[in-house]
């Protein structure tokens, strides 16, 4: 039997255990999983030299085109993806990418073949929900686009939505969403960005008039309140309805007490948090550093700890990095800077760094909450988020030990800073494949634009 490619002198990392075995691809799939003598002959032979051996690491939460025009960022961000061993990307589409309340069926072709075009790793879509026809079309977009996961934004009132041209989400477009998608069974979930805007308005005016324009400005006009009430409304609509929700970007401790009581109760909530939230507090920047502005914003160092402790323990599910290419230059002060944080190149650095090799999560909890869990919600496992016979072959070496200093110069991503500048991470990828396919080799790009693809749902 002669095969496309073998990985042998692995450490295979699962949700259960680490063993030692190699492994044999063909035709994009895992094909043979053996002690190293018993592999098959291969074209192209990977000695992973002991290493761990991982899923390719699912983002549940990317965003593409909010600063930059769509195919640029297809171009440049998905190469960040696979340099950080990301082999598949969710990513948030709005409104058609170019018309925020345009149908998603109008550009939906034309946006697959953009990411089919430039992507080297795979992507699945999800909706964000503006509009009332948006709303309607969930079967729709579920049953003919293979799109089965909707984005609420409940910040998006007032002026925030004003200067986007949108009609204010309010909580009984909520509530219609979420009977809507909930009688189409799995893995059709609504993600929801939870955030009262209209005490954050309030906050915001008063620290403007009393002329704070710092980072922590920003984390008090955000309060914690203001994420904690509004996860606390959510959940009550969602068991009222019976309805799945997946919380996105979950940064404070106040918002996970609330759902840990819901989940004691049976309530159906999966939870995200993202690595700037478990790495990062706004005492680690100079005041005027505004670079480190995004939605929710960052909290302290009680916050960070507490996330760790619900991963270890079960209560967060996810690891996304609510990516967004976006640049600082012209920002004059907190309130003018661009929100949002460049995240998919470090993402399992990250994790590795500051979660297993600082001993508060082990290899299998990474394996868990950034590959095995993000493919059940997004309807993909156990073609992804495992390895094992049968399953795609979206796999990544990582070392361990390998330590860089992370510099915005050395990242793929079009942004030009990283909250992480001069930050030493250990713990790196090394080798990144995608359907069989050697995108990243030593660190380097080796891929070739369109390797990755777009991979439509299906309803159970």
């Amino acid at each position: 039997m002669l095969v496309d490619a073998v990985i042998k002198n692995c450490r295979i990392v699962g949700i259960e255990g680490i063993w030692s075995a190699g492994i044999g691809i063909e035709g994009g799939k895992i094909v043979v999983i053996a002690k190293d003598p018993n592999l098959p002959a291969a074209e192209k032979c990977i000695d992973a030299q002991g290493k761990f051996v991982i899923p390719g690491v699912i983002d549940p939460h990317v965003h593409y085109s909010i600063y930059r025009p769509y195919e640029e960022d297809c171009k440049s961000e998905t190469r960040a993806a696979v340099a950080g061993g990301i082999t598949t990307e969710a990513l948030m589409t709005w409104g058609g990418m170019d018309k925020l309340v345009a149908p998603y069926k109008e550009k939906f072709e034309e946006a697959k073949r953009t990411v089919e075009k430039h992507a080297l790793a795979n992507v699945v879509f999800i909706a964000c929900l503006f509009t009332d026809q948006h709303i309607r079309e969930i079967p729709e977009c579920a049953r003919d686009l293979g799109i089965t996961q909707f984005k609420h934004c409940m910040f998006l009132k007032g002026s925030d939505a004003e200067a986007l041209g949108l009609p204010s989400f309010d909580d009984a477009k909520l509530y219609t969403a979420l009977e809507i998608a909930s009688k189409l069974g799995p893995p059709t979930i609504s993600m929801i960005h939870a955030e009262n805007v209209e005490i954050y308005y309030g906050l915001k005016e008063r620290l403007m008039k009393a002329g704070r324009k710092d980072l922590k400005a920003w984390t008090e006009a955000k309060s914690s309140i203001c994420e904690s009430e509004a996860v606390s409304r959510v959940i009550a609509i969602s068991e009222h309805l019976g309805a799945p929700i997946y919380l996105v970007h979950i940064s404070s401790r106040k918002s996970l007490d609330a759902i840990i009581q819901a989940q004691a109760r049976g309530s159906k909530i999966i939870v995200e948090t993202c690595p700037h939230y478990l790495s990062l507090s706004y005492k680690d920047f100079p005041d005027d550093y505004v670079l480190a502005k995004c939605n929710p914003p960052l909290r302290d160092e009680r916050d960070v700890e507490r996330l760790w402790w619900a991963i270890q323990r079960g209560y967060v599910h996810c690891i996304g990095t609510d990516h967004c290419a976006s640049t600082g230059k012209g920002a004059l002060d907190i309130w003018s800077a661009p929100a949002g944080l460049p995240g998919l190149e470090t993402l399992l650095p990250v994790m590795l760094s500051e979660g297993v090799n600082k001993g508060r999560i082990s290899m299998e909890k990474l394996v868990e909450v950034c590959c095995h869990n993000p493919a059940k919600v997004l309807g993909l496992f156990p073609q992804k988020g495992m390895i094992a016979v049968g399953s795609d072959a979206d796999l990544v070496v990582v070392d361990l030990n390998k330590s860089k200093v992370v510099k915005a110069d050395n990242l793929h991503t079009a942004s030009d800073f990283t909250p992480y500048e001069g930050r030493e991470l250990k713990g790196w990828p090394v080798v990144t494949i995608v359907g069989g396919n050697v995108v990243v080799e030593d660190g380097e790009i080796v891929g070739r634009p369109g390797v990755g693809k777009y991979v439509p749902r299906k309803l159970s």
